[in-house]
């Protein structure tokens, strides 16, 4: 993250410096995208965010299978430890022990496939919408004759963005220009 933010900062930097020389001809055009806005699921992208609705309907089975698993090792191990040891139940605390052992690894195992299944059928199915809604990001900055668009959401994670005036926020316009570009394209 701290190659990301010195990158960023030194791109500001060397903008901010390059501003001067620019002030001799006409003052270039620039816009802010907050990229993070776009998986709003009222105001967002369409296509983005009916993707992750699949996304999330497609792999509900498998997370609340290992939610109720969760449960169960939750269970397991408060009764372990709300059990008082005795010599009676000395093998029947062993036994919930290992079962409760085997759950912990079962649910780390399934939670390790689950990740990497989801982040596969994201990339599958969100890849190709990200490459267009760059492309997209594209026409519109050459449509509307901006010669830098940022992204806010990157500028603030880095700790570059200071200060935003609204009309240099051009996020609902163009998600509206995306909107209205791809309308009703159905997500595979």
């Amino acid at each position: 993250m701290s190659i990301f933010r010195s990158s960023a900062i030194v791109l500001v930097s060397m903008i901010v410096l390059s501003l001067p020389a620019l002030a001799q001809t006409a003052p270039p055009k620039s816009v802010l995208i907050n990229t993070s806005a776009f998986f709003d699921e009222k105001a967002g992208i369409t296509r983005l965010t009916a993707a992750e609705k699949q996304i999330n309907t497609e792999f509900a089975a498998t997370l609340k299978k290992l939610q109720d698993d969760s449960a169960r090792l939750s269970a397991i191990l408060s009764e372990l430890q709300n059990t008082a040891v005795t010599a009676a139940n000395q093998t029947t605390l062993q036994t919930k022990k290992e079962e409760g052992e085997r759950l912990q690894r079962t649910i780390e195992y399934n939670k390790a496939n689950l990740e990497a299944d989801v982040n596969k059928r994201r990339e599958t199915l969100l890849g190709p919408i990200r490459q267009d809604i760059g492309n997209a990001i594209t026409e519109f900055g050459k449509k509307n004759g901006y010669s830098v668009i940022f992204d806010t959401s990157k500028l603030a994670e880095a700790g570059a963005l200071l200060f935003v005036a609204e009309s240099t926020d051009a996020t609902k316009d163009f998600i509206a220009f995306y909107n209205s570009r791809t309308a009703a394209v159905p997500v595979r």
